[in-house]
């Protein structure tokens, strides 16, 4: 199995769901910095345009969004578990509201004037104002991704933090006596939060919730290597997508197996990502691209929160 490479960048709370997860797991891993903004003009060859972060590579096999990441790592290194037995559908539906909903309500406090200003203050007049634009672009024709009112924002969040402390005084971890992806989902939202210096103060009355918040920081992010973003683009072009053995189905209708195809986003980042169908489930799909600089890969997506269109 080819090394695992993260495209990311430190200030990207998904990016920080997949660090902690590797060091949950005791993983090594590459690391490439990636712009927090456009052009990524080395990532782009890999993804064929997806521009959300992070991306995971191995080998010529890229696999864009978390769900999909954090599956194909539970996969290759299955303990510890992301997913308990007996908790696999309840931790897979908090995560899925965690990472919608819940990261939603902390966008909205977090990048409202007052608490945006403070963390883009540090990139300087011109990047705060290029990283508007950027964001600006990604959520251009999203659907369903208003922004909250702070004031909103804010109960939501207490209401959540209300219920979760509540929670911590019977159980130590999310979904009960040990760790799972929920506790990870949840943790990257309120770590954005956390490390925001105008909105932190809200987490300061659940004093379960911070330790818990601790707890899940003390994984640490395993053994991280750095790796610049031309040593990754060559590793894609000298490898072959890995072998599989994936029954599709599920196919959207007018769609076959090894059709041209296009897959994109439904939520924000609409950008279309176009190959040959490889294979596709009721959880996953994939593309194989051809392209001068990456050579020949696979990308991955989830099914949920992408549509796969005829080229």
């Amino acid at each position: 199995m080819a090394d695992l490479i993260l495209h990311h960048y430190q200030g990207s709370l998904f990016s920080e769901k997949i660090r902690a997860i590797f060091g949950f797991k005791g993983l090594t891993w590459h690391s490439v910095e990636i712009p927090p903004i456009m052009p990524r003009p080395l990532l782009m060859p890999l993804t064929g345009g997806y521009r959300r972060t992070p991306v995971l590579q191995v080998g010529a096999d890229i696999f864009c969004d978390t769900h999909v990441i954090t599956e194909f790592l539970e996969d290759l290194h299955p303990q510890p578990p992301l997913h308990p037995d007996t908790l696999g559908w309840a931790v897979r539906t908090l995560t899925a509201h965690a990472d919608g909903h819940l990261f939603r309500v902390v966008v909205a406090l977090c990048f409202q004037p007052k608490a945006a200003a403070a963390t883009l203050g540090t990139l300087g007049e011109d990047m705060a104002n290029r990283f508007a634009a950027d964001r600006a672009e990604l959520v251009k024709g999203a659907q369903g991704l208003a922004t909250l009112p702070p004031d909103v924002a804010e109960v939501e969040l207490a209401d959540l933090l209300g219920r979760f402390e509540a929670q911590l005084a019977v159980t130590r971890w999310a979904c009960g006596g040990m760790p799972s992806l929920a506790d990870f989902a949840l943790y990257h939202c309120l770590w954005l939060v956390q490390n925001n210096p105008v909105v932190h103060e809200l987490l300061l009355p659940y004093a379960r919730t911070r330790e818990w918040m601790q707890r899940l920081a003390g994984f640490g992010h395993g053994v991280r290597k750095e790796m610049s973003a031309e040593d990754a683009l060559a590793a894609a072009r000298e490898a072959e997508p890995m072998a599989l053995e994936i029954a599709s189905g599920h196919l959207p209708e007018g769609v076959a197996q090894g059709d041209t195809v296009s897959v994109t986003p439904t939520d924000y980042g609409l950008i279309p990502v176009t190959g040959t169908l490889d294979y596709c489930t009721s959880h996953a799909c994939a593309v194989l691209r051809e392209d001068d600089e990456a050579g020949r890969v696979r990308v991955h997506f989830p099914r949920t929160g992408f549509r796969i269109d005829p080229a």
